[in-house]
């Protein structure tokens, strides 16, 4: 795990805790009783239980035991999970009853406390609701879950942005050779190696495609410190550190190659049963196009100079639909 994806990781730890904290002294003042000393209990609770349970959750089911748990069977998966769960939970207010009446007997006798009839459904409800945004978050996107929430885009709007586009280079002969599984593994391996990169270049999935991958940064964010640019390379070096591995597992290390363009794309909510946040344009045309001329003249990437990057050669490139322009085409020298 990286630097970026512990930042990551500690800022959804301390969003649970937070929560928690509100909301658990309110339970305990109206299932127990309307003191001081049950809201102080309550928080206590909250901020040890979402330290256990949600430290679980995030940096071990979902972080350094996410393959482990991910070949488990759904059965499985759910008993460990949950059983783990309702453990750290009893075990977390076990602490808190401990710390609060300053009292070490207090950890057993808890375990029979007759107030875990309440406690115990009102844990069911608020751990279910984490996990589900957890995972929502993991599905979507963090930044795309808070754009929603606080319904940024729930008016189309016009807005500049940088997009990167990566594709595989060979995925087809790649598909035929390991196949279809296999092949969806190493796919599987590629896009957990882009996190920490992207991660740390701010930039933000978009979307994924098959074997192709969309990056996107709001522009400010895309061109400070050519973050757009570096992620490129970075995700390079990823790949290259577990070259070893690939070629054990696979027999091959991937290779990709990207189109880097940015401009103003509208932007906005789109669907009904399914609902995602679209970006429409021509700057993602243009960036798929500039990644295929990367296919075909087999460049590392190809970027418009605009707006924020120079490299190593220019030359002119007729697109199709578009009069002929400058782009920069950039191998590792850039």
């Amino acid at each position: 795990m990286t630097a970026s994806q512990a930042r990551l990781r500690i800022r959804q730890l301390a969003a649970v805790a937070l929560v928690a904290s509100v909301v658990t002294p309110v339970f305990n003042v109206l299932t127990s009783a309307p003191t001081l000393a049950e809201a102080i209990h309550g928080v206590v609770d909250a901020v040890l239980i979402s330290l256990l349970v949600g430290g679980y959750l995030i940096f071990v089911r979902d972080g350094w035991l996410r393959g482990w748990f991910r070949r488990l069977g759904f059965v499985v998966y759910l008993a460990l999970s949950s059983a783990s769960v309702l453990a750290l939970f009893l075990v977390g207010r076990a602490l808190g009853q401990v710390a609060t009446t300053l009292d070490p007997s207090r950890f057993v006798k808890s375990f029979g406390d007759r107030h875990l009839v309440y406690a115990l459904p009102f844990f069911a409800v608020v751990a279910v609701a984490v996990i589900v945004i957890l995972q929502m978050n993991r599905m979507i996107g963090t930044n795309v879950l808070r754009y929603f929430v606080a319904g940024v885009y729930h008016r189309p709007q016009l807005e500049p942005r940088v997009f990167l586009f990566l594709d595989l280079v060979g995925s087809t002969q790649l598909a035929e050779r390991l196949g279809s599984g296999r092949y969806f593994e190493l796919l599987r391996r590629f896009v957990d190696d882009l996190t920490a990169p992207i991660l740390d270049a701010d930039g933000e999935i978009y979307q994924y495609a098959g074997d192709e991958v969309v990056v996107t940064w709001p522009l400010a964010a895309g061109v400070r410190s050519a973050n757009c640019v570096r992620c490129f390379f970075a995700i390079r070096d990823a790949i290259a550190r577990g070259a070893a591995r690939y070629r054990r597992d696979f027999g091959v290390v991937p290779g990709f190659r990207g189109g880097l363009h940015a401009g103003a794309v509208t932007a906005g909510e789109l669907g009904d049963l399914r609902q995602q946040i679209v970006f429409v344009g021509d700057i993602l045309n243009t960036a798929a196009r500039l990644q295929d001329y990367a296919r075909r003249m087999s460049l590392d990437l190809v970027g418009s100079p605009e707006p924020c990057w120079s490299a190593s050669s220019c030359r002119p490139v007729a697109r199709r639909g578009r009069a002929a322009r400058w782009i920069s085409a950039a191998k590792r020298s850039a």
